[in-house]
């Protein structure tokens, strides 16, 4: 490359340049946004749907909503950089079903856009900093290679002040993995009840995934870290079965291990660099020379490997190269460390949409706080009705037709109140003894009673909690109620038929698609004619067309599995195991009985709105003055959002969370190791538009 001939910067092997003195790189409309202005030469994207981006990226503010996803195009092939911050979090209460909100803050982050002077716009940093990453693991997306076949340089033009130091560059694993150990709001399992499927005889069909509940991601995995391993058995019948497989949880830090590097000016003024080794350590040394410049002034650091590898395509499988690592300022070499090891980067043992944007990450003006403002999915318990009054059950409950469609039926359109019961608070007709002073206490219960008028011949009434129910997808979610029958269902007609009566729980939507997962219906009578038309209705995807009924601690069940019925399956994880639904038919009356259904939304949807009430039907009117009693009307789901404080302090947050003080203006990532002419080529093209910025050819150089 002839340099004197060169009136710019050096341009080959230039795969990220990103200058925030040009209006493509940033300008006032873009926030604090930064993209880069050429692109690496195997640069490749494709059209790809992260529906799981927030599960990582709400973590460091890049997004608040942590159910929601981007969509990346083959367009985005230039590297971009986002500004770093946090989400103050807000849950809702138990007798709030909005959902939670977020709202991405920089309070601590601070940066300001420098655009007025002779030189160019820049970012002034008072704690904040900029972001990005630059490739995914087992996604087609890769802005830079994680290894580097003939070194790498990094070269920044940052602003000097005379308090400046902080990390100004770091490059690898922002953060350790998020999903390692597990958080039990998200997957409720345990090394204890990991069962290898070959141990299940009788059920060939089953498998390890379906013994763990929880919050899946967009491909159903669990949001856990489960690595599966090979152990080899104690005894085997043949050679080829001498192993099984158990699921082993790795730490946190597992992946840390020479997977991130950073460089900074120490308060004394000196350059420094950290990393973890293959051991684990903590890895950090500084120049003897001091920074002494202040205003703009370039910052290069080259590597350079002791040898190249012919095959290029042969590198990911060649061992730890050592090299040159190269400090200059402002063209002038000042620091070489000989024998230092290769830095590249690798992904988290763990699925790849578990940890998008952690590895393979860029910050510039900073390090990474790790996993100090990480959030994980939780569970809470949502009350609909618990004791209230009946001022709260005639603004929160609505009477109406059965809301649902069917062949012959198409329900009312618009809010239709349905005639025909009465809903008040009962505080008299059952209490609870004080265990301290043995008195009675009153319990307040929800009371159904029917006038004996009615607008419709099917006797069918919806019993509405009037307020839509926020849900998210890729979860279960579980109502309960508690149900009294004191006499309210008729049984019989004049003629002595049997009158058919259910109450269930109905959940539906106007937006997606629910699917119930598993039932419990109150049948009265639940005759054997009742139990001999359910099995005639045949809606079951299995060829045998036998369906079966079965007992548990005295409770009628209805199976659509179209496997026998074994009770120590049933125990070992509910009555769903096989995970299609399952039916369970209670009966009798003056007493209390558990209404349940467990369901979901359409898998990869998001945040959509459901609605829960209670439908009660009956081939006949009622009886009038002897009610329906409810109570402990209830749903739970993983829906919170919460910190896992075990993760607090890692490796990452501990000796990276650092910002740089001062100013930032150009990035520039090649591909290659820079030489001393070159470095010093573009320090004399920047020094032309700085004239405070002094660059001195040739000088002394210094090694350690």
């Amino acid at each position: 490359m002839d340099l004197e001939c060169l009136n710019d910067i050096i341009t080959d092997n230039l795969a990220i340049q990103i200058d925030l003195t040009q209006l493509k790189s940033w300008n006032l409309n873009t926030g604090f946004t930064a993209f880069s202005l050429t692109k690496w030469v195997g640069a490749v994207s494709d059209n790809i749907n992260l529906i799981d981006f927030g599960l990582t990226e709400f973590d460091n503010g890049r997004t608040n909503l942590m159910w929601t996803g981007i969509t990346l195009t083959p367009s985005d092939t230039l590297f971009s950089m986002y500004r770093i911050g946090y989400n103050n979090v807000i849950n809702p209460s138990t007798d709030n079903t909005s959902g939670y909100t977020a709202t991405t803050v920089h309070t601590g982050y601070g940066i300001s856009g420098i655009t007025t002077g002779l030189t160019g716009n820049y970012f002034k940093l008072n704690g904040g900093y900029l972001q990005g990453f630059f490739k995914l693991d087992g996604y087609n997306y890769e802005l830079l290679p994680n290894r580097y076949n003939y070194g790498i340089t990094i070269e920044t033009l940052v602003y000097l002040e005379s308090g400046s130091s902080g990390i100004f560059y770091m490059m690898g694993l922002r953060a350790e993995d998020k999903y390692n150990p597990y958080f039990s709001g998200e997957t409720i399992t345990g090394t204890s009840k990991i069962i290898n499927a070959s141990t299940i005889t009788g059920i060939p069909s089953i498998t390890d995934s379906m013994l763990i509940t929880g919050v899946t991601t967009s491909f159903g995995n669990y949001l856990n870290g489960y690595e599966p391993k090979k152990i080899l058995k104690k005894a085997f019948i043949s050679f080829e079965d001498r192993y099984e497989t158990r699921y082993v949880e790795l730490p946190a830090t597992g992946s840390t291990k020479n997977n991130v590097i950073a460089f900074e000016l120490t308060q004394d003024k000196k350059i420094a660099y950290k990393y973890i080794d293959n051991n684990g350590f903590i890895i950090t040394n500084s120049s003897v020379a001091t920074v002494t410049a202040t205003g703009f002034t370039m910052i290069d650091i080259v590597f350079l490997p002791n040898y190249f590898v012919e095959l290029p395509s042969l590198l990911i499988c060649e061992p730890q190269r050592i090299g040159k690592l190269i400090f200059y300022i402002n063209g002038r070499a000042i620091w070489i460390i000989h024998d230092f090891p290769e830095y590249y980067f690798s992904a988290l043992s763990n699925d790849k949409e578990k940890q998008i944007g952690v590895p393979y990450s860029i910050s510039w003006g900073g390090g990474s706080f790790g996993l100090k403002n990480s959030w994980h999915y939780d569970y809470q318990t949502y009350v609909l009705y618990k004791d209230q009054d009946t001022n709260y059950i005639n603004n929160n409950f609505f009477v109406e037709p059965d809301p649902i469609a069917t062949e012959c039926y198409t329900p009312p359109t618009g809010n239709t109140y349905l005639s025909g019961l009465t809903l008040s608070a009962d505080t008299t007709s059952f209490k609870v003894i004080d265990k301290c002073t043995g008195g009675d206490n009153p319990v307040t219960v929800m009371r159904v009673e029917y006038t004996g008028t009615t607008s419709t011949s099917a006797h069918t009434y919806f019993l509405k909690f009037n307020h839509p129910i926020t849900v998210l997808s890729n979860r279960e979610y579980e109502i309960n109620l508690a149900m009294l029958n004191n006499g309210f269902f008729k049984q019989f007609d004049s003629n002595g038929n049997t009158i058919n009566n259910r109450v269930s729980i109905l959940v539906y939507s106007d937006e997606v698609d629910v699917n119930i997962h598993q039932e419990s219906q109150y049948v009265l009578p639940l005759t054997q004619a009742y139990i001999t038309k359910l099995l005639g209705l045949g809606l079951h995807p299995f060829p045998d067309k036998q369906e079966y009924e079965y007992m548990l601690n005295g409770i009628m069940y209805f199976g659509v599995s179209g496997l026998p019925v074994c009770l120590q399956y049933l125990l070992l994880q509910g009555l769903d195991i096989w995970g299609i639904p399952v039916e369970s038919f209670l009966s009798g009356e003056d007493v209390w009985l558990p209404l349940n259904t467990k369901f979901s939304i359409k898998d990869n949807t998001g945040k959509k709105q459901v609605n829960i009430g209670l439908l009660i039907e009956s081939d006949h009117d009622f009886n009038s003055n002897t009610p329906l009693f409810f109570n402990d009307f209830t749903y739970k789901g993983a829906d919170i959002l919460v910190q896992d404080h075990r993760k607090d302090n890692l490796l990452i947050q501990e000796n990276f969370d650092s910002s740089f003080i001062g100013g930032i203006q150009k990035l520039r990532v090649y591909n290659n190791a820079l030489t001393s002419p070159e470095v010093l080529h573009n320090a004399l093209i920047e020094a032309k538009s700085k004239p405070t910025m002094h660059v001195i050819k040739g000088g002394r150089i210094i090694y350690r």
